[in-house]
């Protein structure tokens, strides 16, 4: 009995040897990549994996947890091409450097703000939307053109419409008024055409045709002369002492 166990006794040596060393290699690799520091506050309670250097996130690494990450990093900062989820939905795919916003990116409203679906496209500058961009809104409107220090230069395409509704009410559209338009219908005929105003519908007029240059003319596919009805934007129609 002493003869086997004294056999036995060196495996069981090795087999604790090689299990430490295994154990000491994890808690090492464990404690290596728990002190590889992330700059990001909302990154930094997160599971890290990916290079370090010096104990700071350096090179392409990935972070999951209440927000997450992946991409570049550089001395800690999120830095070069990029994937961010914050801890409210909103999602960010671009550039970054020193930790900011700043290049082209994408980002996406999520879905615990009152933002829910909205979404720009362009330019950054240190978190601030800046230079080129495009912004468009979950109803469908949209902006496209200049921003700086992170407010659009311009008016979105819904904005428009309605300033020249509001341009074309004051050449007298309203209920009852008797106004012209001259518009190409299709790619060949162009008419002048004299109508009633009968109802406004925000941004659009119900208008009753009564007269018509040519007799019809072709509107959304549907012949049309006067006396009919239709629904057209109320900036193609004006005073006719001014046309």
């Amino acid at each position: 009995m002493n003869f086997i166990a004294e056999r036995r006794l060196p495996r069981l040596i090795v087999f604790i040897i090689v299990f430490a060393m295994l154990l000491f290699c994890n808690v090492s690799f464990s404690v290596e990549q728990q002190s590889c520091k992330i700059l990001d506050h909302d990154l930094a309670q997160g599971v890290y994996s990916g290079g370090c250097k010096d104990g700071l996130a350096h090179g392409y690494g990935t972070v999951s947890g209440m927000s997450s990450y992946r991409g570049d990093f550089y001395a800690g900062k999120k830095h070069g091409k990029g994937d961010k989820t914050m801890p409210n939905g909103d999602r960010y795919v671009g550039d970054f450097r020193d930790d900011y916003r700043h290049g082209k990116g994408v980002y996406i409203w999520g879905s615990k703000t009152p933002w829910a679906g909205d979404r720009y496209e362009g330019e950054y500058q240190r978190d601030l939307r800046h230079g080129l961009g495009a912004y468009k809104w979950s109803n469908g409107d949209r902006y496209e053109g200049l921003w700086k220090d992170d407010l659009r230069l311009g008016l979105s395409v819904m904005e428009k419409r309605r300033a020249e509704a509001a341009a074309a009410a004051e050449k007298g559209v309203k209920v009852g008024a008797k106004l012209c338009a001259d518009e190409k219908w299709d790619l060949l005929i162009r008419q002048r055409l004299l109508g009633k105003i009968e109802s406004i519908i925000g941004d659009a007029v119900r208008v009753r045709i009564l007269e018509v240059e040519g007799g019809y003319f072709k509107y959304q596919g549907k012949i049309l002369t006067a006396g009919d009805e239709f629904v057209d934007e109320a900036l193609h129609w004006q005073a006719c002492e001014q046309n």
